[in-house]
């Protein structure tokens, strides 16, 4: 069995450190994710130096099918949010917001190509894996002592660990992180099984019900793999669901806010509409709001985070997010379908469409030994990006950068053995 050391023991290597400085950069992203805005330094840094080598390569870089792949991802994504500016109910917020945008492709850029060499992507999982490892830690203190290593009180019905007790989004991060964790150590049975236990039970104690989504899309992803490679018997399928469905049912037994939130849930099919709304936090009002804007402005929205703005116009009486004398509503759907179709209209919904069927595409079309290198990180980024799930702001900036450094970390390990598209 591999001990714990020989787990760490490639990070002391000087090679690994010597060679890894836009290693350190990527995964200083990753660590200042839990304190808000100050991620976005390292993303301006590697902005800048994908702008230097955007301009100093110029058409040569994009020989490499992983740049190809990113500016097709990026495009898909970024063209209908400037074509939405015109009919923006707030055009200088989202204007800033759409030109700001580029710099997740910049940034992107880089990470493509300095994080092409294996064994940098090797020692960026390492270092991913440690501080998810360390997350979980922090996270299991928090729910026993009713505080984290860093001060931060446990938030009632909602675990919240690292990200301390405002930015309730530990819920969210852990569960689009795990596959970072969780895929290096498939090959390693005991050492998987125990963190993917111990990761589900903080993912419902985090109490983020889109989250608990997100977690099941990555067991179920990594379990179909699982079942393919080694085809178990019926009884042994049987087995493993009964102790999973056990277990669930034994944290719930014993954290009584998790019990509060599994009531709140359960109105979701009371069939009672005010019950239901309750049961999803005012998302059906919201989706509601989110129905008239799309009625008004079929083609390009309202404009991205033009949504916040344009929700009173739109909101009914008595609507629980219209505050008087406020001039904003809820600042967004809460869906990644619905936000794009309210704020970039059918031109977004159609780019989301396309942006889905590439990736999917990419995936098919890769080597097979590309797809091991892109695996973890295009997992991690469906567990965020699974369309039938509740979502944060696709376009908002704390969840963007986070997305669009994972997708650039997926492009970085493509390859294709078909013809280069003309």
């Amino acid at each position: 069995m591999t001990r714990p050391i020989d787990l760490l023991a490639p990070l002391l290597s000087y090679r690994d450190w010597r060679d890894g400085a836009a290693v350190w950069l990527v995964f200083l992203v990753f660590i200042l994710l839990p304190v808000g805005r100050m991620s976005e330094l390292p993303v301006l840094i590697l902005a800048i130096a994908g702008g230097v080598l955007l301009y100093r390569a110029r058409g040569d870089l994009f020989e490499d099918p992983g740049q190809r792949l990113f500016a097709r991802l990026f495009l898909l994504i970024w063209l209908p949010m400037l074509l939405a500016l015109p009919t923006a109910v707030q055009l200088a917020h989202s204007a800033k917001d759409v030109l700001l945008f580029p710099r997740f492709y910049l940034a992107g850029v880089f990470v493509v190509h300095a994080l092409r060499p294996p064994h940098r992507c090797r020692l960026l999982l390492r270092l991913a894996g440690l501080m998810l490892a360390f997350w979980l830690v922090d996270a299991i203190i928090q729910a026993i002592v009713g505080v984290d290593l860093f001060g931060h009180a446990y938030v009632p019905q909602r675990l919240n660990a690292v990200y301390g007790e405002r930015h309730l989004d530990f819920g969210v991060a852990l569960p689009t992180l795990a596959p970072l964790l969780l895929y290096p150590l498939r090959r390693r049975p005991v050492w998987f099984l125990l963190a993917a236990v111990i990761t589900g039970v903080i993912v419902l104690l985090a109490g983020s019900r889109g989250g608990w989504v997100s977690y099941a899309v990555v067991l179920g992803v990594l379990g179909l793999a699982w079942l393919r490679r080694h085809r178990p018997g019926i009884q042994a399928i049987a087995m493993a669901m009964t102790v999973a469905i056990a277990g669930v049912v034994a944290v719930v037994a014993l954290s009584p806010d998790l019990q509060q939130r599994m009531k709140t849930t359960a109105k979701l099919f009371s069939g009672d509409w005010q019950q239901m709304d309750e049961a999803t936090a005012y998302r059906l009002t919201i989706w509601q709001v989110a129905g008239r804007m799309i009625a008004d402005q079929p083609i390009t929205g309202v404009g991205v985070a033009g949504f916040r703005y344009g929700y009173p116009h739109y909101a009914g009486e008595g609507d629980p997010f219209i505050v008087a004398g406020s001039e904003v509503g809820a600042f967004y759907a809460h869906q990644i379908v619905i936000q794009v179709l309210s704020e970039t209209g059918l031109v977004g919904l159609a780019g989301l469409i396309a942006f889905y069927v590439l990736w999917g595409r990419s995936w098919q079309q890769a080597t097979p030994t590309s797809r091991l290198r892109m695996a973890p990180f295009g997992l991690a980024a469906l567990a965020w990006l699974f369309p039938f799930n509740s979502h944060a702001s696709f376009y908002g900036s704390q969840w963007a950068l986070l997305l669009w450094l994972l997708l650039a970390l997926y492009c970085s390990g493509w390859r294709t053995a078909q013809p280069r598209p003309a």
